[in-house]
């Protein structure tokens, strides 16, 4: 297959880009899941991909696996399964140069095994970060039980990619709206103001966290949150204020690009943190493409001036450390 050189200008990053191969199928189906958040499996292989990516004038794609995860009840299948999955993100960064990257996938709720697959991950497989589901085995990331794990990530100033996953805990009877709708985007919001209010931010300012689609609802409640900063039960542990330490995260633009969306986003984020990103293959390549179209009017018609260089691929080779 054909592999473009896009290096230019107006090449993109794709920060939130999934991957989808045969065997986290099967172990998903394994665990009693027939398919995705709502429909079935998507069809997904690294040639599907690089094809979008020519169409996008996408310069690298930074692979990440997504919802469910790993953790199906038995942490030594995790444990295996992860190790399988991250194997397979290096033998596609081998083999397809720098077309792909990829945010490490991680076996918890085991803290050991999960700082033991961090350092592989990080230091021989040389992957870009990792990703962190929003919850795993019924807790939220910002919870006390991974205080190790965030420890370690701000010694290294890791990257780490939030994507949302299902809500734990139980659901409504006759409640059958597909997830990833609306609860995607609350869950999302959840992590970001839980790690906030327990003081994550705060205390491990070096970790670099990178929230999908905009933040999901953060840019619409950020207000909401900080009329209360002094008046929670939270409040010691985040004497900043919750606007001010919104703007350390970084956002994506996946399944956001829409002017009420983007301009909240813009109102509440650092706009050199605010990267590019398609949610391929769970958005069919026809929508990933309007996406993109939608994201460049936007920013071409902001009285501003945004720089969409900087969206596409500029506040990404920042955050990577490619660029001063």
């Amino acid at each position: 297959m054909e592999i473009k050189n896009t290096d230019k200008p107006s090449a993109r990053i794709d920060v939130h880009h999934h991957l989808l191969p045969q065997f986290y199928i099967e172990a998903q189906r394994a665990a009693g899941i027939t398919g995705s958040a709502y429909k079935g499996f998507p069809i997904w292989s690294p040639e599907s991909s690089i094809t979008l990516m020519n169409q996008l004038e996408i310069e690298k794609a930074i692979l990440s696996y997504t919802s469910p995860g790993f953790w199906f009840g038995n942490q030594d299948k995790t444990n295996a399964l992860v190790k399988k999955a991250n194997d397979y993100l290096f033998e596609l960064k081998t083999t397809f140069g720098e077309k792909f990257g990829g945010f490490a996938a991680m076996p918890l709720p085991n803290i050991d095994a999960t700082l033991s697959e961090i350092s592989r991950a990080l230091d021989e497989l040389r992957l870009d970060g990792i990703c962190l589901l929003t919850s795993v085995d019924d807790r939220y990331i910002g919870h006390p039980d991974f205080e190790a794990l965030y420890k370690e990530l701000d010694r290294r100033k890791a990257i780490v990619f939030i994507h949302p996953c299902y809500p734990p805990g139980t659901e409504a009877t006759g409640w059958d709206i597909p997830r990833m709708l609306i609860d995607y985007p609350f869950e999302t919001t959840r992590v970001a103001t839980n790690l906030i209010m327990k003081g994550v931010i705060t205390r491990y300012p070096n970790i670099r966290f990178i929230l999908s689609h905009a933040g999901g609802t953060l840019p619409f409640l950020a207000h909401r949150l900080s009329i209360f900063d002094k008046r929670t039960p939270f409040s010691d542990n985040y004497p900043e204020g919750a606007l001010t330490l919104i703007r350390k995260f970084w956002f994506d633009t996946a399944l956001s690009a829409n002017e009420i969306p983007l301009s909240g986003l813009h109102e509440i984020a650092d706009p050199t943190r605010i990267l590019f990103g398609t949610d391929y293959p769970y958005v069919v390549e026809e929508v990933a493409d309007l996406e993109t179209q939608n994201l460049d009017s936007w920013a071409g018609c902001r009285p501003d001036g945004l720089n969409i260089t900087d969206i596409n691929h500029g506040n990404w080779k920042r955050l990577a450390g490619d660029l001063s």
